[in-house]
């Protein structure tokens, strides 16, 4: 399922755009503005930017280079009244992917987008992504791993910080579900480890609600991301196709 991010100060274009793109069973955020979406950017994760290029001033600008900064893959889109040739040009050399002018009807437009999110969940799929999951309880493994499996990656178990040490240490792993509370070494002791050996890891905490200290500690440490129980599988495959994006 993909998300996608709409940012026009047009309330009529915006409310046309989430009703066609929603019946696609796509997820849509709408915004009015580029001081919010430089904000939720880094709070949420998104599969495509659709902006309109009349925002594309001064701030505009630096919106689409902060885009690029946080990800270099994410495609952008802009949605705008007029398109011109000069207009195209200086869109694409500040980081957009593509240019579409609103006179082009709706359903064509729904249409490409869909066209765009399909070559870049097949650009994902040719390669092969490892989840390593470390948990010592075998039932939260293999709940996890089917998921995995079920959104097209591969899957390693470690029942403890040690194991998972060992298989970080002679596999290429590309993102760690990472259990915060284990006997022995627990879930930070492991995350510190786990960065010594990659510092580039993405690791997602697995954690219970009661450990928002814990979890501010690990993301100061290193951690990518947490994943709250019970799971929300929506938000799981959001955070692993974005970071696994940008490898």
């Amino acid at each position: 399922m993909f998300k996608i991010l709409i940012i026009d100060d047009d309330l009529g274009i915006r409310e046309l755009l989430y009703k066609a793109l929603s019946k696609r069973g796509f997820v849509v955020v709408t915004i009015p503005y580029l001081e919010q979406a430089e904000e939720i950017i880094f709070k949420e994760l998104f599969d495509l930017i659709i902006c309109d290029f009349k925002l594309m001033n001064g701030s505009g600008i630096n919106f689409l280079k902060k885009v690029r900064q946080y990800n270099q893959t994410i495609p952008v889109v802009i949605f705008s009244g007029v398109v011109t040739e000069e207009l195209e040009k200086d869109a694409k050399k500040f980081g957009a992917n593509y240019v579409f002018s609103k006179g082009i009807d709706i359903f064509q437009f729904v249409n490409e987008i869909e066209k765009i999110l399909k070559i870049k969940d097949k650009d994902l799929q040719k390669q092969k992504f490892y989840i390593l999951i470390v948990d010592d309880e075998e039932g939260i493994r293999r709940v996890l791993c089917e998921f995995c499996k079920n959104i097209g990656y591969e899957t390693l178990e470690a029942k403890n910080g040690k194991e998972a040490i060992r298989i970080a240490s002679s596999e290429n792993i590309s993102v760690v579900l990472l259990d915060m509370r284990m006997p022995e070494m627990d879930g930070m002791q492991t995350l510190q480890k786990l960065l010594e050996i990659n510092p580039k890891l993405k690791i997602i905490m697995i954690t219970a609600v009661d450990d928002e200290d814990k979890v501010k500690k690990t993301i100061e440490i290193g951690a990518s991301g947490y994943l709250l129980k019970p799971f929300d599988f929506v938000y799981l495959e959001l955070m692993l196709k974005s970071f696994l994006s940008k490898t």
